[in-house]
């Protein structure tokens, strides 16, 4: 650990994150995990939540406001930090939901980065997702996403 880092660890961290933020969250760690957003990232991300009625009572400042510290905490401290802090606030009930999520998000762009792998595998170790279940997941959405 560099001297920075042990200066930056000292500041306080964003806080526990609600379910609708872990949710998010863990589409922004896998969609900037190789250190930036596709389009075709972003917009996997608009359209899962747009569907979810995790976020009907939503509005937009809500979404922004969201956003910016789910980028704060990706910026500042990682993907594999964002999606640490996300896991601890994500129900188990949607946590398969957010696995596939986060595999659609990484294979989007159709290009599969050794970031977006380990974010991947961190995922399914964090959630606790039997290996099985997780390369049905995986083998699914390769299918989907070859269109």
């Amino acid at each position: 650990m560099g001297l920075f880092d042990k200066i930056f660890k000292q500041v306080p961290e964003e806080g526990k994150l609600s379910k609708q933020e872990a949710f998010a969250g863990i589409a922004v760690a896998m969609a900037g995990a190789d250190g930036s957003i596709a389009q075709s990232e972003w917009d996997g991300i608009v359209n899962y939540i747009r569907r979810m009625r995790l976020y009907e009572n939503f509005s937009g400042p809500s979404f922004d406001n969201m956003f910016d510290k789910l980028f704060r905490i990706l910026k500042n401290q990682g993907a594999s930090a964002l999606v640490a802090s996300s896991v601890a606030g994500l129900p188990e009930d949607l946590k398969l939901t957010a696995f596939a999520c986060a595999v659609d998000i990484a294979l989007a762009d159709g290009v599969l980065e050794d970031e977006e792998k380990d974010i991947i595998n961190q995922l399914a170790e964090t959630l606790e997702i039997p290996e099985q279940t997780a390369i049905s997941i995986i083998e699914v959405l390769i299918i989907k996403n070859k269109a």
